[in-house]
């Protein structure tokens, strides 16, 4: 992994958001309510400003960068709501890659550094557990996934699943014969989720048997870090507008903005958001830290930092979208605002992979509080 400035992420943050600058989901939404993709857009993204590849390494066509530039870019997007599958390549299947080692996940990696969008069917999208629910028999896989982030859009899907010899990470085309994708119905209609049936699908499989899933375990604390990155940027951009538009509505011939409930208010959600964002630098320093030096100590360290980082943050994104619905005001709950929209993205990205309280209860027993 190469070293890169602050500056550096300051760079690429300002190419990313002038890319996606007035992207939208809305254009893409369905009748039923599934969002689409942007697929020029994704296009744009992934292979002229290179976001599909920042983990890869550089032999592959990648960056070789660090988990702080993609939080970096994840957090642009999602202060757009910006209608690709980064969340779901970048910030899940990327990682969880790039802690399985060499061999056949090499030509996978160089696939999505390409940008074929990929996801991950992961057993327990409620919480942070990954035993597998998956059978793999013969080289087929059977069973099911639901909630598989952008899984219509995906073209790979990867997951654990439990083989005879163990539990291994395989690889699964979406066109494949015996792969069944169906659209779901969910809180947040700016991001697809999939309900996907695995009938005799064949399957890469892409790791040697491990006698438990705890091997992806770092790449499972990863993904949360780039969850906790949507939700910070989520927070920020919500935050941003709550203060523009009380610097700019009047009421009884005052801008709200000068009233003391609103200041208070919006001086509480400044401090949920820069509380937030620094657990989510420490988690990203100890991703980091795990892709540099993949030892128990860093592993341990990654755990710890990731499930505080989505604790935080999940709570700060759903305070901060839910509190600028109340001070954009009866404008706010219209369906024409945006201001909804970030609500459900935030209350759907708090329950993703553990709720707060999930976490909590994870980094106590991490740290051995109340044994």
């Amino acid at each position: 992994m190469s070293a890169t400035s602050v500056e550096d992420r300051r760079l690429l943050a300002e190419s990313v958001r002038a890319a996606a600058s007035g992207s939208s989901p809305r254009p893409l939404l369905a009748e039923h309510g599934a969002a689409g993709t942007d697929e020029a857009l994704w296009v744009t993204l992934s292979q002229q400003i290179g976001l599909a590849g920042l983990l890869a390494p550089e032999d592959l066509g990648g960056a070789d960068a660090g988990v702080a530039e993609v939080a970096a870019a994840l957090g642009e997007l999602a202060a757009q709501l910006s209608p690709v599958p980064a969340l779901a390549s970048m910030g899940m299947a990327g990682p969880l890659l790039a802690v399985t080692g060499d061999g056949p996940v090499r030509a996978l990696r160089a696939r999505l550094v390409e940008g074929t969008p990929a996801s991950v069917a992961w057993p327990h999208p409620d919480g942070a557990d990954l035993t597998p629910t998956l059978r793999l028999e013969e080289g087929m896989v059977h069973g099911e996934a639901r909630f598989v982030v952008d899984g219509m859009a995906a073209q790979v899907l990867i997951a654990p699943a439990a083989g005879p010899d163990g539990v291994v990470l395989v690889a699964l085309e979406t066109e494949a014969a015996g792969v069944s994708r169906t659209p779901m119905t969910a809180l947040d209609i700016t991001r697809g989720l999939a309900a996907v049936t695995f009938d005799g699908a064949p399957a890469v499989t892409l790791t040697a048997p491990h006698p438990s899933a705890e091997f992806l375990r770092p790449g499972l604390d990863i993904a949360l870090t780039c969850l906790a990155a949507e939700q910070v940027g989520i927070a920020s951009r919500c935050l941003d507008e709550a203060v523009a538009w009380a610097k700019e509505r009047v009421q009884f011939d005052r801008t709200i903005g000068s009233f003391q409930a609103i200041k208070h208010t919006l001086v509480d959600l400044l401090q949920d958001v820069e509380l937030s964002r620094s657990a989510l630098d420490i988690a990203v320093a100890a991703a980091d830290a795990y892709l540099e030096e993949p030892t128990d100590r860093t592993a341990s360290a990654l755990n710890i930092a990731a499930s505080a980082a989505k604790a935080m943050c999940g709570d700060a994104a759903t305070r901060v979208t839910d509190e600028t619905l109340h001070i954009f005001g009866g404008i706010g709950f219209t369906w024409e605002h945006d201001a909804h929209l970030y609500f459900r993205r935030a209350r759907t990205l708090e329950l993703l992979l553990g709720a707060p309280d999930d976490h909590r209860a994870r980094l106590a027993s991490a740290l051995g509080v109340g044994r």
